[in-house]
């Protein structure tokens, strides 16, 4: 019985000296397997953050030689969330109001003006959603029938799920720059700003991807119910509309702002 017993022993430790080397190959493996993941991980994370920075870049580039060309000499200069962000659109009636405001239309038409053509809205109109500004009045109403229909076929209720957020975005624009455009018009002194087409696409572009990493720069919106701060952080919701309006434009501590508005569908 002992004999068996030693004999069944030295099976064993026959068997781990055969298999140990295979463990510890196999493990060394698995390690450098996780660690080419690993570094594959890296890799791409990089490449992904080099094509953005080189996006931005020929974004900048762009803007730059139009503003060479003669367009507005003003520039993105950051985003500010303020205590009047959100707000809820209760119903379709109000989702339909708000429209009218931001396409100047309806009730709103007396908000129009040359300036109305710098507003950049989504367009909805074909199979792939494109963003533009307007070429007329007319174009702007159909941009606006587009809008409602893609609303519409997203289903909201109108039950909590539907917010408007409305962010001031900020252009810098040199003190020289506005002396040297200033005009008068019916005795009020005004600032006369002309956009090429592609400027009010890069600033677009500018403002959508600002947007989007806005919780690198502020992780919470403090003072805000855990509704808005989902939004905030873009958690489950879908876009109905966006648009950026510049033909309202104000003045605050030496800089030019506009709004970029966004109407979300919770899901």
């Amino acid at each position: 019985m002992m004999a068996v017993g030693i004999c069944f022993l030295v099976v064993q430790v026959i068997t781990f000296l055969f298999l140990y080397p295979m463990l510890i190959v196999g493990k060394w493996e698995d390690e450098q397997l996780e660690q080419l993941f690993e570094k594959k991980r890296e890799a791409e994370g990089r490449k992904e953050l080099e094509d953005k920075m080189e996006s931005q870049r020929e974004v900048l580039r762009m803007i730059e030689k139009e503003i060479r060309k003669g367009s507005a000499p003003v520039r993105f200069a950051g985003m500010g969330f303020t205590e009047e962000t959100y707000h809820l659109v209760e119903s379709q009636a109000k989702m339909n109001q708000l429209l009218d405001y931001f396409f100047r239309t309806g009730e709103f038409a007396a908000l129009t003006d040359k300036q109305v053509r710098s507003n950049v809205y989504m367009d909805a109109g074909f199979k792939k959603v494109n963003f533009r500004n307007a070429a007329s009045e007319l174009d702007r109403r159909n941009m606006e029938t587009a809008a409602k229909r893609w609303i519409k076929k997203k289903h909201p209720s109108f039950d909590g799920d539907v917010y408007v957020e409305n962010v001031r975005f900020f252009l810098e624009f040199l003190e020289e720059e506005r002396e040297k455009r200033e005009c008068t018009v019916n005795g009020e002194k005004l600032t006369a700003l002309i956009f090429s087409r592609k400027h009010l696409s890069g600033l677009y572009m500018q403002c959508l991807v600002h947007r989007k990493e806005a919780m690198q720069h502020m992780e919470k919106l403090e003072g805000f119910s855990e509704v808005c701060n989902r939004i905030y952080r873009l958690e489950d919701v879908d876009v109905l509309f966006q648009c950026m309006l510049l033909d309202q434009m104000e003045w605050e501590d030496g800089k030019l702002y506009g709004h970029f508005s966004t109407v979300y569908l919770l899901r």
